[in-house]
């Protein structure tokens, strides 16, 4: 089995490897007094939720860092799912908070004693009072364990952004609680930086729980370290080889794991192929992702730098805009800086930018990305899954666990979100025909229609 293939995150605590820097930065944060609360900004399948699950898999009581005496527990919740409940955003709040208790519960080895949930037709006020008891509950627990500090994981926290703005405040005031908040912080995860999931204005209110996270992380660059360790998943691979990988991807995980997976398989299996052919296939596979990374560095900065100025005038000083987007590009591993200036580090981004083979002329002329749907975080996730199987029936569960390892959604909250890509890339939503259901089996998206 390609070792690189699998790219879902990682769940044992004891696969996971690399991230020391960013590991230290957040126990730098957590062992302050009181601790202060993370944001973790990063791309889709940058390894955001495998960072959080390698926190959750810490031992109750064992010390997060080093000799540290600071004895910590990680409650882990996806808020992802609660942003896709549309009219049912209330009650999203509802299920938000019973995760978290059953959460907190099975990271205290507790009975998973939970209250009774409302029916979906209760007053507005009566799902507001359900979810103060449940927030009650946590404090509880809290309490009770008065020797420990209580760190909450939450992964795609985007979706904390979509409920109604109580559980924000709830959230906020467990930090406040004079008899707890000195042992209470917050690990989340977002897709983008937290000043652009809510306005401004509301950033800055006293009372949002926006206002606990002073300063963000960026999940994207690997160091050599990092590399290392995910390149010796396969001791067979040549030092000729890694260097060739790194070369392709960069230090950007996501290239990396592609370049590495197409080498890999070369290796096992040359069926005649030539290098040359092993790097088109990498880029082809990523030349939409690159694509989607350059729009979106370009568009939140609300400048139309060219992609041949950045990519290939190393004999003049980068404009201030130029400048930001090499910062940015840094981040995510994929340019360095040197004595020279700066400079792109990834093949495969740069020929996917450039559409065509071979390192960018300056006579490349680049053709305007085709845009691809709007999809919000987990509608992406689970068209990518489709579509790395297009062609073949996936059943909900399959889709289920591969896109949620923990905390799986309904089948019917997985059948809304699925509506939600049709809408997005069929001509006739109500009549699909790139995305079908097959009755009794689950989902497929056809290769044979474009």
């Amino acid at each position: 089995m390609n070792p690189f293939s699998n790219r879902k995150p990682v769940i044992d605590p004891e696969l996971f490897v690399g991230r020391c820097d960013l590991i230290a930065a957040i126990c730098e944060r957590l062992t302050t007094a009181p601790p202060q609360c993370c944001a973790v900004i990063g791309d889709a399948r940058s390894g955001k939720t495998s960072l959080l699950y390698y926190l959750r898999g810490t031992a109750p009581g064992r010390p997060i860092c080093g000799d540290t005496p600071a004895r910590c527990v990680f409650p882990y919740v996806n808020a992802g799912p609660y942003a896709d409940l549309g009219v049912s955003q209330s009650h999203g709040a509802l299920y938000f908070w019973r995760d978290l208790v059953r959460a907190t519960a099975q990271a205290l080895a507790l009975p998973d004693d939970l209250p009774a949930l409302p029916n979906q037709g209760i007053a507005e006020t009566s799902i507001v009072d359900a979810v103060y008891a449940l927030k009650c509950v946590v404090e509880d627990m809290i309490r009770r364990r008065d020797d420990h500090t209580f760190v909450f994981l939450i992964d795609n926290v985007e979706g904390i952004a979509r409920l109604p703005r109580h559980t924000a405040s709830f959230l906020r005031s467990l930090t406040q609680d004079p008899a707890i908040g000195a042992r209470v912080a917050y690990v989340v995860t977002a897709g983008a930086p937290l000043s652009r999931l809510y306005p401004e204005d509301e950033l800055r209110e006293p009372s949002s729980f926006w206002g606990l996270f002073s300063s963000e992380l960026f999940i994207g660059r690997l160091d050599d370290a990092d590399i290392a360790a995910l390149l010796a998943r396969a001791p067979m691979l040549s030092a000729a080889d890694r260097a060739w990988i790194r070369r392709l991807g960069g230090a950007n995980l996501t290239l990396l794991l592609i370049a590495a997976a197409h080498v890999y398989d070369w290796r096992l299996h040359p069926n005649g192929s030539s290098p040359d052919d092993v790097e088109r296939a990498a880029m082809e596979e990523a030349r939409l992702l690159c694509r989607s990374w350059w729009r979106e560095l370009t568009e939140t900065r609300s400048t139309a730098t060219d992609a041949r100025a950045v990519l290939l005038d190393q004999n003049r000083a980068p404009t201030s805009a130029e400048a930001a987007i090499f910062e940015a590009l840094h981040q995510r591993g994929l340019a360095q800086r040197d004595r020279n200036g700066w400079r792109i580090t990834s093949t495969i981004f740069a020929q996917a930018l450039a559409d065509q083979p071979g390192i960018p002329s300056a006579e490349t002329s680049l053709p305007p990305p085709p845009a691809p749907p709007a999809f919000t975080h987990l509608e992406g996730e689970v068209y990518a899954y489709l579509r790395e199987h297009a062609g073949r029936v996936c059943s909900r569960d399959e889709v289920k666990r591969a896109i949620w390892p923990v905390s799986p959604p309904s089948d019917s909250a997985l059948q809304k979100i699925v509506e939600r890509i049709r809408d997005k890339i069929e001509p006739d939503p109500k009549h699909p025909r790139k995305l079908i259901a097959v009755r009794g089996q689950g989902y497929m998206l056809r290769r044979d229609v474009d």
